[in-house]
């Protein structure tokens, strides 16, 4: 790893100020994330760690998305709702939220004929706790 980029990962970057997130670091588990058009719905996992692109202020937390991918967005690309405790993708890609240039906007969701049954997907992290937040 160069200087820089354990300089980067060191630094404080900004994390939104009306995320909470616990003594630990982590975020709560199960919020409810919507996709970029608000037509998929994830959850998060807890994991939150600086953004690897160096000179980006954001953070990444860790989706877990109904298609059966798990991502981490950053920040730059979210927002949190704190009175429907809820996050939406706000730019990038329509699950990554990448939005560093130059494109790809990063990995797109899966053909729904390939999403996991409800059943699985309840067992990972971020589903197997209930969801809490409103759609859209």
């Amino acid at each position: 790893m160069s200087q820089s980029a354990k300089e980067h990962k060191l630094s404080p970057g900004s994390w939104p100020e009306e995320m909470p997130c616990g003594p630990d670091g982590r975020v709560e588990e199960g919020l409810v994330v919507w996709s970029l058009s608000g037509n998929i719905e994830g959850r998060t996992t807890g994991a939150r760690l600086r953004c690897s692109s160096i000179g980006c202020p954001g953070w990444f937390i860790g989706v877990t998305w109904e298609t059966g991918q798990g991502f981490r967005p950053c920040s730059q690309g979210w927002r949190y709702d704190p009175v429907t405790k809820t996050i939406r993708i706000t730019g990038g890609g329509e699950i990554s939220a990448r939005f560093v240039a130059p494109a790809p906007l990063g990995t797109p969701p899966l053909p729904r004929e390939q999403w996991p049954p409800r059943d699985l997907l309840v067992k990972r992290m971020g589903w197997r706790v209930s969801g809490t937040g409103s759609h859209r």
